[in-house]
């Protein structure tokens, strides 16, 4: 094995972790073995899962935009 390889299989091992039941490989993410199905976290560990907020919008808002639209259509409109 090359060093290349060997700098991979450890980069994937340390994710991976056994199955108690049927000692199978699987993510120490996973909720459930793929393989067997046993349930791998306690349901009292809550997860966190990270929810990508919106980005915030700087200046002039959409809103804003349309109003003035709005305005200079009905002044021009007037005119």
């Amino acid at each position: 094995m090359n060093e290349h390889e060997e700098m991979l299989k450890a980069r994937f091992e340390s994710k991976l972790t056994s199955c108690p039941d049927c000692a199978k490989e699987v993510s120490k993410l996973a909720v459930s073995c793929p393989h067997c199905g046993r349930p791998l976290q306690s349901q009292s560990e809550p997860q966190t899962i990270e929810v990508p907020q919106p980005a915030q919008v700087q200046g002039i808002s959409f809103w804003g935009i349309v109003l003035a639209v709005i305005i200079a259509v009905v002044i021009l409109s007037v005119l």
